[in-house]
């Protein structure tokens, strides 16, 4: 089940890229979590997040200049959670598109989780911008 779909228009000469999206310093300041670097498995880059009361742990599945694919290596609060970000140049803008699937793994229904997350990520996505106009 699709829980977020959310974009976000940055400038076109913005310095953004997706490889800065797995920086923990970055990602902590974005999400007012805390991230901190695992060994890699697999050649797969992985991190413990702790967010909001729950500690999990995000792999990346896939990178690239254009995508980026993670998702949660056993128990979250988001049930099968995989997350795909995508980077996007338009004719005058960059688009920042974020996904997340998955089911709610606790007694919150999945329309209230759906909520959160909207409000989490809308936060979130100001302070990026924030940070992005700042560099």
């Amino acid at each position: 089940m699709r829980l977020l779909d959310i974009y976000v228009s940055l400038p076109l000469d913005s310095p953004l890229t997706l490889a800065q999206l797995c920086d923990t310093h970055i990602l902590s300041k974005i999400f007012k979590g805390q991230f901190h670097p695992l060994p890699e498995i697999n050649q797969q880059a992985r991190r413990r997040v702790t967010m909001r009361g729950h500690s999990f742990i995000e792999v990346i599945t896939h990178i690239s200049s254009q995508r980026l694919c993670y998702e949660i290596e056993g128990q979250g609060p988001i049930r099968h959670h995989q997350g795909v970000i995508s980077l996007t140049e338009m004719n005058t803008h960059l688009r920042l598109r974020y996904q997340i699937f998955g089911l709610s793994n606790t007694l919150l229904p999945n329309w209230l989780l759906k909520l959160i997350l909207l409000y989490d990520f809308k936060t979130a996505l100001r302070r990026l911008r924030k940070l992005n106009h700042a560099s």
